[in-house]
């Protein structure tokens, strides 16, 4: 055998190893991939089921809670007013609940009385609908929530929501009802974009299917499907069978809070696991081609191999940015869905907590509880207005920003909430470079990394934050973003946690993804960081391997120098000398926390929990109110509105406007209607005072 033989039979064997190699290597990748796609569909699906869920339950208790107080006002004063009156009084009721189509009192024999509007039918008799029996049958408090049926009161789909009601001897004396129809649930979830093979259904507990999004032909509301509710509470099944549809899906149930309504998400299994599929068919097709190519030189093929491997990447590389600008659009409605409850909460938290702080004696433990409980509130209040930043699309105004003086105060702001064992190093040499942006969205991206770097560290360990200039003088691919040639800003910060795996690290700036167990992360610090770096034409980088820690880059381009702001003495607060200020909120205990906020002031408050009465009492007498402070989202009337009606009649008053989401469009409505402040929500008993005493010094 020659020579060149020998090389031969050695250059096929290396073939066959190389392809048997790929081949395996192939085989393991696929099943990686798979166990990927798995996880990351039950997180994704149980994130949405559970946050559909709680909003859901949200609603369905302000149902409940219209119910329970029309039968307490029935009870004890409805039962004794004209119809007509009592009419009025339902219609009133059911404005603060958009899903609430009729509200309707029907008495012990099952006749409706009464209606909250006038629908074109006929008071009905209703003592055959299961509702009302099993509400002469059960107990005093009982919610009851009916399958779908076509209403006699307006003849459409709808869900009967009912509760019993108690005459003066104890016994039954009929039901109030809430109706909700069956449309109006379908287009409160026609908005979500679930994706492609996704579908939403909202059943009852007996698994009567109520509402089902996209809607499916030939399916109408009503069927029973056991099998879901059985899936509440459970975990995410693989591969089961849909008894709606029959196909293999990916499921998750919830049920909403202690209702009978369980909420499912599913996915198919199919759609699911395409790029699964694509990528093992990609797979088989590259081995083929590398037995066909084997016949050639091994140079040959590793060039060959290399110019399809680029390739792909790019493909991938452009694909991934498509389908994360689609998630961004998609999740931006969800994301601050819930964030404007969240802000009346805490303003009622932190504004009583402040005054509390203010009265405690310096140094005892009550200051030091009082301060702690301010700690955890200031950051929540920074969550909100996270999620309230992601879902905004609109641009902060943009002015040279010192960013060591932002990274300094995000620090201070940082180290007193980290634990004792963790320890930060710093080295800060940016010097007055100016980043043109927006502080608060600057501040936020110190912020995030720290947080992220901090709880990557559990109870110890360091985090070293770096920020230089540094100068790029060609084009540099990043992980996000490319590096055009300019001057920057370079922030580092870089943990000694666990790490992340190449399949983390590709999804760590995705909204909503965390590998946190659920409640105990959002998903949104990074992906803010990412939209906030993005927007202001800089770049990220990560590395970052398990058990050696994680370090996160971010370049900003420099636009020129800027001294840092001075350091500013706390002011003494201006004080009020008696003025009435008129204060209007739909949040009653706000309203009192501002009547008490106005009172240490020396203010006279006047308070109204809505637009309505609000405008009343100042059309009775327009100049017994020297100031008015409103917050903007009321029920009937918006702040703005009602500052330019009160502004119509009395030009030159003073009038300060408050919302928990500020954002372009309102600044420009607030300017429209003459308002002299925005004040962001929950207010600050400093920033309060300020903005009054100016606004009435101006006048």
């Amino acid at each position: 055998m020659t020579s060149s033989e020998r090389l031969r039979q050695r250059i096929i064997a290396a073939g066959v190893v190389l392809v048997a190699a790929f081949a395996g290597s192939a085989v393991y990748d696929g099943w990686r991939l798979h166990q990927q796609i798995t996880f990351a569909t039950e997180r994704e699906l149980g994130n949405l089921a559970k946050a559909l869920a709680e909003q859901g339950a949200r609603n369905l208790q302000a149902v409940d809670l219209l119910l329970r107080d029309t039968g307490e006002w029935w009870e004890t004063t409805g039962r004794a007013l004209a119809p007509e009156a009592v009419a009025e009084a339902l219609a009133s009721r059911v404005v603060g609940v958009s899903q609430v189509s009729v509200l309707t009192v029907v008495d012990a024999q099952g006749r409706q009385r009464h209606r909250s509007r006038v629908t074109g039918e006929p008071l009905a008799d209703v003592s055959d609908r299961p509702y009302f029996q099993h509400q002469r049958q059960g107990s005093a408090d009982g919610l009851f929530i009916n399958e779908p049926v076509v209403t006699r009161t307006d003849g459409r789909p709808a869900l009967v929501v009912s509760r019993r009601l108690t005459a003066p001897g104890g016994g039954f004396d009929g039901v109030v009802t809430a109706i909700v129809t069956l449309q109006e649930l379908q287009a409160a979830y026609s908005a979500l974009a679930l994706g492609e093979g996704s579908a939403l259904l909202l059943t009852l507990d007996d698994g009567t299917l109520v509402v089902r999004q996209p809607e499916e032909p030939g399916m109408p509301s009503g069927q029973r499907f056991p099998e879901l509710t059985a899936l509440r509470g459970a975990p995410l099944i693989d591969r089961s069978v849909s008894p709606v549809d029959g196909r293999a899906k990916l499921v998750a149930a919830v049920g909403l809070g202690k209702r009978p309504l369980t909420l499912t998400i599913t996915r198919d299994e199919h759609h699911a696991l395409r790029p699964w599929h694509d990528e093992m068919r990609s797979a088989i097709v590259r081995t083929l081609l590398l037995a066909t190519l084997v016949v050639l030189t091994i140079a040959g093929l590793l060039r060959q191999l290399r110019r399809l491997e680029a390739g792909e990447a790019e493909k991938a590389a452009l694909q991934a940015r498509l389908q994360k600008a689609q998630r961004l659009e998609s999740l931006g409605t969800l994301a601050g869905g819930i964030a404007h409850d969240f802000n009346n909460i805490l303003g009622a938290i932190l504004g009583f907590g402040e005054m509390a702080q203010q009265h405690a004696e310096p140094g005892s433990d009550m200051r030091r509880y009082i301060d702690r409980v301010m700690q955890a509130g200031a950051r929540a209040r920074v969550l909100v207005r996270r999620i309230l930043e992601f879902s905004r699309s609109g641009v902060a105004e943009r002015l040279p920003v010192n960013i060591q003086a932002v990274v300094e105060e995000a620090l201070a702001m940082l180290r007193p909430t980290l634990p004792e064992a963790i320890r930060i190093d710093t080295r800060l040499e940016a010097g007055t470079a100016a980043v043109l942006g927006d502080g608060t969205q600057l501040h936020q991206v110190v912020m995030n990394l720290c947080t992220n770097a901090a709880q990557a560290l559990g109870d110890a360990g360091s985090i070293a934050v770096g920020l230089d200039r540094t100068a790029s003088s060609v084009a540099q691919p990043m992980l996000h973003g490319e590096l055009a040639p300019g001057t920057y800003v370079r922030l580092v910060v870089a943990d000694t946690g666990a790490g992340m795996p190449p399949e983390v690290l590709q999804r760590a700036f995705d909204p909503f993804f965390t590998t946190k167990k659920l409640g105990e992360g959002t998903g949104l610090g990074l992906s803010m960081v990412h939209g906030i770096v993005t927007d202001l034409g800089g770049a990220i980088d990560i590395e970052s391997e398990p058990g050696h820690g994680t370090r996160a880059t971010v370049w900003l381009p420099v636009c020129g120098e800027s001294e840092a702001p001075p350091a500013r003495p706390d002011p003494a607060w201006p004080r009020g000398n008696g003025q009435v200020v008129m204060v209007v909120d739909d949040e009653r205990p706000l309203v009192e926390l501002a009547e008490e906020l106005l009172a240490e002031l020396g203010y006279e408050p006047v308070g109204f929990d809505s637009s309505e009465r609000a405008l009343e009492a100042f059309l009775a007498d327009p100049q017994r109110f020297d100031a008015v402070l409103t917050d903007e989202m009321l029920p009937s009337m918006a702040g703005s509105e009602l500052a330019a009606r009160v502004l119509a009649l009395r030009p030159g008053l003073p009038v300060i406007l408050a919302s928990g989401n500020v954002g372009a469009a309102l600044e420009q409505r607030a300017r429209d209607a003459g308002v002299v402040a925005l004040l962001r929500k929950p207010l600050g008993l400093q920033e309060l005072a300020e903005s009054l005493a100016h606004a009435l010094d101006a006048r």
